[in-house]
């Protein structure tokens, strides 16, 4: 659902930004930037980037989207030029999702108080049961220790290459006491897992052999240009397993919820057109 409301936001600000910033629209507000009769307005500008998760404070991105607005107007503006039949056919077609998004917005205030987002555990784990096909791995999933640090930190000093081992109890303070000091990266959590390939997308191991290094546990430290890399795989899940439900819990309350949420659509989809017309004046000439 999210992933949804944001291509929607998306392309809205995209639609917005060709159509709607005209001196009409921008009428006594202070006008940023321009391209031929077409205006952009900072209160506009400001609208569209809190809703495409920019900073509108930020004077970097905020140049930057004057930019991308005055690259896509052109486009507009010369369609409008040399083919005023296409450039029709994009207005038009503009008019079409501004409907499009329009229902999707009043679905969403209209269903949002019915939705209910509470997902008890005994759902989750009803819903994990039946489903576990859903969820088996494609890659491992690791409890591990992470260290990245600058090449030229003396870490034998601090015993760092035997410290990681976590071979005593106090080890790990003193790993997380030297991580914030002089760690580039580091990463350390025994109550939950991660996918390996998240674990190590900053860790140079084109050398190794992923499988290995998992299924040994692998306990190693490198040097890799600059920086010395310390990982210690603690524990595994393999692949084509299922992974643990406490790892899913958040992604099927997620499912769950969006479940109702499609549920919901469904139900109030047919009577809503219907009452929405009672508000407004329809006429139709044939």
């Amino acid at each position: 659902m999210v992933t949804k409301l944001k291509t929607y936001l998306v392309q809205a600000g995209i639609i917005v930004s060709l159509f709607c910033f005209s001196t009409a629209c921008a009428e006594k507000e202070q006008v940023i930037a321009q391209v031929g009769d077409s205006e952009l307005t900072r209160t506009e500008a400001v609208i569209l980037m809190k809703h495409q998760g920019t900073n509108s404070d930020n004077k970097e991105e905020f140049n930057r989207f004057i930019q991308e607005w005055v690259d896509r107007e052109v486009f507009v503006q010369e369609l409008k030029k040399v083919d005023i039949e296409k450039w029709r056919l994009v207005e038009v077609r503009s008019k079409n999702f501004q409907s499009e998004l329009s229902k999707y917005y009043i679905e969403e205030l209209r269903i949002k108080n019915k939705l209910d987002t509470v997902v008890s555990d005994d759902e989750i784990q009803d819903y994990f049961e039946s489903h576990q096909d859903e969820f088996i791995l494609n890659d491992y999933l690791v409890q591990a220790l992470y260290l990245k640090i600058p090449e030229e930190v003396d870490y034998k000093a601090d015993e760092i290459h035997t410290k990681y081992l976590l071979k005593n109890d106090k080890d790990l303070a003193e790993i997380n006491t030297y991580a914030k000091l002089y760690a580039e990266n580091y990463y350390f959590d025994d109550s939950s897992w991660i996918y390996f390939e998240n674990l190590t997308e900053d860790i140079p191991l084109t050398k190794y052999n992923t499988d290995n290094i998992v299924l040994n546990r692998t306990k190693t430290y490198f040097s890799e240009g600059e920086h010395r890399y310390f990982l210690n795989i603690i524990d595994y899940k393999l692949k084509d397993e299922t992974p643990p439900l406490d790892f899913l819990k958040d992604q099927i309350r997620g499912i769950l919820v969006s479940k109702r949420l499609n549920e919901l659509r469904e139900e109030s989809e047919p009577n809503l057109i219907k009452e929405l017309k009672k508000n407004h004046e329809i006429s139709i000439f044939n």
